[in-house]
């Protein structure tokens, strides 16, 4: 059930789940997604942890401000929601842009953080991811929702996967769009996202998560995030940018083996 939380940063959409003593993990949701886009692998965690989810700034039931955003703003947005709700240092899961959001995190509140788990992120956005960045928020801008759902399914999700399940196709396109301008607002902080040579003081365990098939943030991205970070280890699964909607129980089963070694 969501819940409204207020925060130094304003009021956030939040939903918890799991037993209220469990070890809490915040999962930190990727550019155009919500809370609802972890519910997938929410029966892997729920069962041993408290698990935190919430929409971002600028979709969803969250704010929607002006923008353009940087990471560091949505950084410490999830760090406001830590300090609102109390928690001991908690393992940050991050997808895509939210994996940007836990590096940020890391390296401005350390304290607040145990663990940190990157599912299909990035360090350093390059010529391509800059690129994609400025199209997508140029389609949000010119309010082309559907070209813009379009592109993004075929970013997200393989050519193996649609192949196996067609019918994603037909209820992707049927999802409303996330909102326009606050995806424009959030593309822009993906686009400047640099911390490629600071993560190297980021001393938290990393799990570091990466599609073989991934063609937004590409595997050799991943390889570079744990290249640098000194408590990281990498692991592949056999899916596009969004392991864990395409392979639900290997993505569960990688972290919660990671999170109990």
């Amino acid at each position: 059930m969501i819940e409204y939380v207020d925060t130094a940063r304003g009021r956030f959409a939040v939903e918890i789940h799991g037993r209220a003593e469990a070890p809490p993990l915040v999962l930190i949701a990727g550019l155009g997604d919500d809370h609802a886009s972890w519910e997938p692998v929410l029966p892997c965690l729920t069962p041993a942890y408290r698990c935190v989810t919430f929409d971002n700034r600028g979709i969803g039931l969250s704010p929607i401000t002006p923008g353009p955003y940087r990471i560091t703003d949505l950084a410490e947005d999830a760090h406001a929601l830590h300090q609102a709700l109390g928690l001991a240092p908690c393992t940050a899961i991050g997808s895509s842009m939210g994996g940007a959001i836990c590096q940020e995190w890391a390296l401005m509140h350390p304290r607040d953080l145990s663990g940190i788990v990157l599912s299909n992120s990035w360090a350093r956005s390059d010529t391509f991811l800059q690129v994609l960045f400025e199209h997508w928020a140029s389609m949000a801008r010119q309010g082309e929702a559907a070209e813009l759902m379009d592109s993004l399914l075929l970013f997200c999700l393989s050519p193996a996967f649609l192949a196996a399940h067609p019918e994603t196709v037909t209820e992707f396109q049927a999802t409303p769009a996330p909102d326009l301008n606050g995806f424009a607002a959030a593309a822009a902080a993906c686009h400047d996202h640099d911390v490629l040579s600071d993560l190297r003081l980021v001393r938290q365990r990393t799990l570091v998560l990466a599609g073989r098939h991934d063609i937004l943030t590409r595997p050799a991205l991943s390889a570079a995030v744990a290249d640098v970070m000194p408590a990281a280890e990498l692991e592949y699964l056999e899916a596009g940018h969004m392991t864990f909607w395409e392979v639900p129980e290997d993505w569960g089963r990688a972290v919660t083996c990671w999170l109990q070694p």
